[in-house]
């Protein structure tokens, strides 16, 4: 760890870059002060988080670089903030299977074709990202393209034969409408099951 020791001078006429692992003390003895000082840190960094006595990190982001940019530095730290910590992702991911595949089985969907893994794979994509049922042919399928090497086409032709043999489903053509259906459901069964939506 090191400390940089300053006094009010160098705080306004120096910027200072830190490493991962350091830490910057400023000493400042009056508002003017620390005006200087947080105006010099938003100038290099666009950016500041300020922490509280409960740990809270309250973060100021310089609004004169205009509403794009903040709007992106607000994304950033939301988006980090709402993934799931990577040793609860497991537990998680195995609990929105377990619903999808009570679903899936309680529509009588055959586990040898090839449509019924994709559309597996799709209902735990739409779980986690229910805004990617709104363009299915533009954002959905080419997630099943990239994960079984298949084209939007072929993806469809898949779904559309899983569909047509499942017993439960056969009056239902339109595969949006399908997803939709099977969607609501999963989120009932883990709602139910587990109480709360992961």
């Amino acid at each position: 760890m090191t400390i940089y020791r300053t006094n009010i001078a160098e705080v306004a006429s120096s910027s200072v870059r830190y490493s991962k692992n350091e830490f910057g003390f400023y000493i400042a003895c009056d508002d003017r002060s620390i005006l200087k000082c947080i105006n010099s840190m938003l100038l290099d960094n666009g950016m500041v988080g300020l922490s509280d006595t409960e740990g809270k990190v309250h973060y100021l982001i310089d609004g004169r670089r205009g509403g794009n940019y903040v709007l992106g530095r607000v994304k950033e730290k939301v988006l980090t903030l709402r993934e799931p910590a990577p040793s609860d992702n497991g537990y998680e991911d195995a609990i929105v299977y377990r619903a999808i595949d009570s679903v899936m089985k309680r529509y009588g969907f055959m586990d040898t074709l090839s449509g019924t893994r994709i559309l597996r794979y799709l209902l735990f994509r739409l779980y986690r990202d229910p805004k990617l049922l709104k363009s299915a042919v533009k954002c959905l399928y080419p997630l099943a393209r990239a994960e079984f090497q298949m084209s939007p086409a072929q993806v469809e032709r898949n779904l559309r034969y899983a569909i047509r043999k499942c017993p439960k489903l056969k009056e239902e053509t339109r595969v949006i409408m399908i997803l939709r259906k099977l969607h609501d459901k999963t989120m009932e069964e883990v709602l139910s099951r587990y109480g709360r939506a992961y």
